[in-house]
């Protein structure tokens, strides 16, 4: 059986009691979400930090904050940066504005699979991406990217999305991305930018009409309670991981680090695990105690929209001209 670098670190931390004094100085982190503790985003999370108390004998300890209590996705990206907050559950799209090898992620239709975006995470196309992260004072700890969102993609709205022609005039909730929001005016919406915690109370209010999620955000969200149709469009896979202050990973030891990239492993397993029942349990609640239709139309209209978007992107440069191409050559399993 093959023994990873990082294996044999653990083992070692474990074999020469991390834990051992028990005057030791515990260390604390700090790691920052933005979609509520039920969702599949906070069971990770709160997994991955069992996991780093389990494995340092309590010496390591990680407290999650849920739900943007640290801020919004931008603002937790700049604590994470500048040292005021130790790590945040990075969805790598919203680096857009920092990093132009993540401007193709949420760009449509370009990847077939979460392996296949997952290898592109971990491909030579995206290693600059990773380096201009690093040198912004930042890492990711999953070198494996295993934090694969497996509840589709979709749209939530107020009235049934069958083609992009059914998008025209809906007010769409958008984050703050121009990739995002040029694909979905593109596809006929009217995009507004509010971020994630906001959504809520945007949809109560009527600011917006609907917006890009999965069921089970939808549902553990409660958007679902003013969104009653859910359309799956696939339009882009999403894979997550860690992302950490530099100088904070770089003041650990060896095996502290391990600690930690083992302890993302198993953070992913149980995203992986719960994103899955995002679309069975979740989309069956919402059925049930929302009311909610759920539509998987033919997308075929929606990949051919899709093509002069992405021309168009290129275009402009908002995305690299023949990044799309690139990626699409990364082996996708």
């Amino acid at each position: 059986m093959k023994t990873t670098s990082t294996g044999w670190l653990l083992a070692g931390a474990m074999l020469l009691g991390l834990a051992a004094p028990a005057a030791a100085q515990q260390i604390t982190f700090r790691l920052g979400t933005v979609d509520p503790q039920t969702t599949h985003s906070g069971v990770g999370a709160d997994a991955f930090a069992a996991a780093v108390d389990r494995l340092s004998n309590g010496q390591m300890k990680v407290q999650v904050f849920h739900a943007g209590q640290l801020g919004p996705i931008p603002e937790q990206q700049r604590n994470v940066l500048a040292g005021t907050q130790d790590m945040h559950l990075l969805y790598p799209e919203f680096l857009t504005t920092l990093i132009e090898e993540t401007r193709i992620i949420s760009a449509p239709y370009v990847f077939t699979s979460h392996a296949h975006q997952a290898n592109f995470l971990k491909s030579d196309v995206f290693k600059p991406g990773l380096d201009k992260l690093r040198s912004l004072g930042a890492i990711v700890i999953d070198e494996d990217w295993t934090w694969w969102q497996m509840d589709p993609r979709g749209v939530v709205s107020v009235r049934p999305i069958r083609t992009p022609h059914d998008l025209q005039g809906l007010k769409l909730r958008i984050w703050e991305s121009k990739v995002a929001i040029e694909t979905w005016k593109g596809l006929g919406a009217n995009t507004i930018v509010v971020p994630r915690p906001e959504m809520y109370l945007a949809f109560k209010q009527g600011i917006i009409e609907g917006g890009p999620e999965t069921v089970g955000i939808a549902v553990d969200g409660r958007n679902a309670e003013i969104g009653k149709y859910w359309t799956r469009t696939d339009e882009y896979f999403q894979v997550v991981n860690i992302m950490m202050n530099l100088r904070r990973w770089q003041g650990l030891t060896d095996a502290q680090r391990a600690i930690l990239r083992q302890a993302s492993k198993e953070g992913g397993a149980a995203y992986k695990a719960e994103s899955t029942r995002g679309y069975t349990e979740k989309r069956a609640r919402g059925e049930k105690e929302f009311g909610m239709t759920i539509l998987e139309p033919d997308l075929t209209p929606w990949r051919e929209k899709a093509k002069a978007i992405l021309t168009a992107l290129e275009s402009d440069g908002t995305i690299p001209k023949g990044l799309a191409a690139r990626a699409a050559k990364v082996p996708a399993n």
